[in-house]
């Protein structure tokens, strides 16, 4: 168990009734918390004599800088994911429901595709053939 600091010693605490177990750790953080607020604003001085500006929170409120995020295109309800949509580069001949952009790791249907012969190129979508598709010319 650890050492009591000297001077609490004293103290039965086993002998204190519940309220003023209570009091006695609420006058403790009061006074740690002064102590802490007197020695950030000690910081504060320092670095503003240095040429720095020192900005302090607490931990889980409010963002500073670094934290802050834009919000999502979908009202602000934050679902965790801040990435930006990329849009599909290769379907599925198959399936045209499944799409996959190019990044990170290949889908199984590309990796079937690939080991059937057909290259990534063979996969790209074309757009303008989409287009074409999409949109007959009239002549």
């Amino acid at each position: 168990m650890a050492r009591s600091p000297a001077g609490i010693e004293h103290l039965e605490l086993e002998n204190l009734s519940d309220g003023q177990l209570r009091e006695l750790i609420q006058h403790a953080r009061d006074t740690l918390s002064e102590r802490i607020t007197r020695r950030l604003d000690e910081f504060r001085l320092m670095a503003r004599e240095a040429g720095f500006e020192i900005s302090v929170t607490k931990i889980g409120e409010g963002e500073g800088r670094r934290g802050r995020r834009r919000r999502s295109s979908n009202g602000g309800a934050d679902t965790g994911d801040h990435r930006a949509q990329v849009a599909p580069k290769y379907r599925n001949p198959d399936n045209h429901s499944e799409t996959w952009s190019g990044r990170g790791r290949k889908p199984k249907w590309v990796e079937d595709k690939m080991a059937g012969g057909k290259s990534l190129d063979d996969l790209l979508i074309s757009h303008g053939r989409e287009r074409e598709k999409a949109e007959p010319v009239e002549a």
